[in-house]
């Protein structure tokens, strides 16, 4: 097995060979999900639209959120008038609307609106693409958006996220234009572009529309053929609930992984936020039990009806996820969305525990991609050992002793060995074995050059 420099998670047994409790005909070691804790400041934006994409543009000293907002909604006829606008914060907490004075909306030019559609009409449901520089055009953004009149998928460059160049405006897919929180993912294994959408094109009024459909191309800034197969649908457990409805899935590829927030959706009723993910961008994993990862807030709050969100970004030791709140459900007239924070540790989707007794996990033999062995891992209530094996789990030679014990909860702990460095490996093949004393949860590990 191969792996790289980035973050190994433990979200799956993708990396594990066995995993056992000390008293192993009675215990094991567990895979636990963790839920974002929802920000006691919420709603930082009021009133404020969906379908929110955040950056933290450090160069600037900036987050910068991007929202569909500003609708007149009528539903005889079902007419709608969507802009993207635009808010900045220095700390990710106290969020600003700048005046921008670039787009008329109700007669007036003072608002926050950045992106309309081509001939003036919708736009919306926008995402931001995190792509490799030569696929940028020059530009520092490149936004992916839905438009009407006409109606069209496309994408638009800006070098400061407030001027959108309309030179760079671009249709890449004409008459498909799903109406939710659609994404597009540059894979560098394939080396081929992904766009996570539903499948409209084939389902509209002859078969229900709401599953998880992709797409793929090579190439971005042109015209995709729209052959799209369906990668996720609801099953029995969806129906206990019946949330018999995907309304989207925003979806990120970080660390050979396809993360996607998956809106789980009970007809014109709620919507909340559910884990999703893939090693190969079609076959999806779910939690057995399908925990809410942003869950409905209490009845008649603020997030009580609906919650939606994109991905996270990274803030020190945490991944903060903003979120769409609504404290009515799908179908109501004026939904009244607001913004929030969710906030999460680094990598922490998903630990394995050990129970009280302790335990070990082994992983699989890898080659080693050289560098110094970090693992994220809380042994607040307990303590963390590594050994280095050999495919026989024999020691390596010089490193035939446990590494120098782990406690307390770090995101970045540096496992070492006295007189040695793991750097020295690279290309070896070994595994790691985790001895766990008392409950450990352990996130991921990396090998890296970084200190």
């Amino acid at each position: 097995m191969q792996i790289d420099q980035h973050p190994q998670f433990f979200i799956d047994d993708h990396l594990v060979d066995n995993r056992w409790g000390v008293e192993w005909l009675t215990q094991t070691v567990t895979r636990v999900f963790h839920t974002p804790v929802k920000h006691e400041l919420n709603p930082l934006i009021p009133d404020s639209g969906s379908y929110i994409n955040v950056v933290r543009d450090e160069e600037a000293g900036l987050f910068r959120m991007w929202y569909t907002d500003y609708w007149d909604q009528s539903f005889e006829p079902r007419l709608y008038t969507y802009a993207i606008a635009y808010a900045e914060s220095k700390d990710g907490i106290d969020w600003h609307l700048p005046r921008i004075d670039q787009h008329e909306f109700k007669e007036s030019k003072e608002n926050n609106i950045v992106l309309v559609g081509p001939n003036g009409g919708r736009a919306e449901a926008q995402s931001l693409l995190d792509l490799p520089e030569e696929h940028k055009r020059g530009y520092k953004y490149v936004m992916f958006y839905m438009t009407d009149d006409p109606k069209s998928a496309r994408l638009i460059g800006s070098h400061d996220g407030i001027n959108w160049d309309p030179k760079s405006d671009t249709c890449i897919a004409t008459d498909f234009t799903p109406d939710t929180h659609n994404s597009i993912v540059w894979d560098p294994n394939t080396e081929r572009f992904v766009w996570f959408t539903r499948a409209t094109n084939i389902y509209r009024n002859r078969g229900e529309r709401r599953k998880v459909a992709r797409l793929e191309h090579t190439e971005l800034w042109e015209e995709w053929p729209i052959r799209s197969e369906n990668i996720l649908l609801p099953d029995h457990v969806d129906a206990k609930t019946l949330h018999n409805y995907f309304y989207g899935m925003p979806t990120t590829y970080h660390a050979g992984i396809y993360w996607g927030f998956l809106w789980s959706y009970q007809h014109q009723e709620d919507i909340y936020v559910s884990l999703a993910f893939s090693r190969d961008g079609r076959n999806f994993q779910r939690p057995a039990d399908r925990p809410a990862l942003i869950g409905l807030g209490d009845e008649g709050s603020w997030d009580g009806g609906m919650v939606t969100a994109s991905h996270w970004i990274e803030v020190g030791d945490e991944w903060h996820i903003y979120y769409v709140g609504t404290h009515s459900p799908h179908k109501a007239r004026f939904p009244g969305p607001c913004s929030g924070l969710a906030r999460l540790r680094k990598e922490g989707f998903a630990s394995l525990r050990s129970p009280a007794g302790g335990g070990f996990v082994v992983t699989r033999a890898f080659t080693c991609p050289g560098g110094r062995l970090f693992v994220n891992a809380d042994a607040t209530s307990g303590e963390l050992q590594v050994r280095l094996t050999d495919y026989e789990r024999q020691p390596l030679s010089d490193f035939t002793e446990p590494s120098q014990t782990i406690t307390g909860d770090n995101v970045r702990h540096e496992i070492c060995w006295e007189g040695l460095q793991t750097t020295d490996l690279k290309g070896r093949e070994l595994r790691l074995e985790f001895a766990m004393k008392g409950v450990v949860d352990l996130y991921s590990f990396c090998f890296s050059d970084k200190v």
